[in-house]
């Protein structure tokens, strides 16, 4: 079983997955040979309509999603009151985010108890990108600071999250892990 993460963005996606989940009868999670990995993507499609299929096949390509049994993890957009949250509900950015998750999540048949969605104030707080950054580099016990994308560090804690809380894993060890090079 793999839990898949998506932190939608129309021209920067990051995702990230946990694979080689398992359970047993009494639903007790076993995670001793499970992988993390993460990434971005980058979306270049011009149209809302073709940033969703571009969305779909980019997971199409980078995850064998069985619906019998994987579950999807999205970022739900909210609407923040700041001006900057005042703009881009105006531009229409909150309401294309919507149509993204929402494509995602139907576009592989997901039963709904396998679709997950959490805004950002639900798994991270009103926290910013620099500090989540570091909470990721503590999770992997990684001493320096590494560039890594913003989109694909949400996505994974994001991930990170949502399996503590749920009892499923309390281990980050990633496929893109950068050693320590001290």
């Amino acid at each position: 079983m793999k839990i898949i993460s998506i932190d939608p963005s129309t021209r920067n996606t990051g995702w990230a997955v946990i694979e080689g989940l398992k359970r047993d009868k009494h639903d007790v999670w076993d995670d001793s040979e499970a992988r993390w990995r993460y990434g971005n993507w980058i979306i270049n499609a011009h149209s809302l309509q073709a940033k969703f299929q571009e969305h779909a096949e980019y997971m199409i390509m980078e995850f064998d999603i069985n619906p019998e049994e994987d579950w999807l993890v999205l970022e739900w957009p909210a609407y923040f009151g700041s001006e900057k949250g005042q703009v881009a509900a105006q531009l229409g950015y909150t309401l294309n985010l919507a149509g993204i998750v929402g494509y995602c999540s139907g576009y592989f048949r997901l039963p709904w108890q396998q679709v997950h969605l959490i805004t950002a104030v639900q798994w991270k707080g009103s926290v910013s990108k620099e500090i989540t950054k570091m909470r990721f580099f503590r999770a992997q016990g990684i001493k320096k600071i590494f560039d890594v994308d913003h989109n694909a560090v949400d996505a994974v804690m994001l991930l990170f999250e949502f399996c503590k809380r749920k009892k499923i894993t309390f281990r980050l060890v990633t496929e893109h892990s950068i050693p320590d090079l001290e």
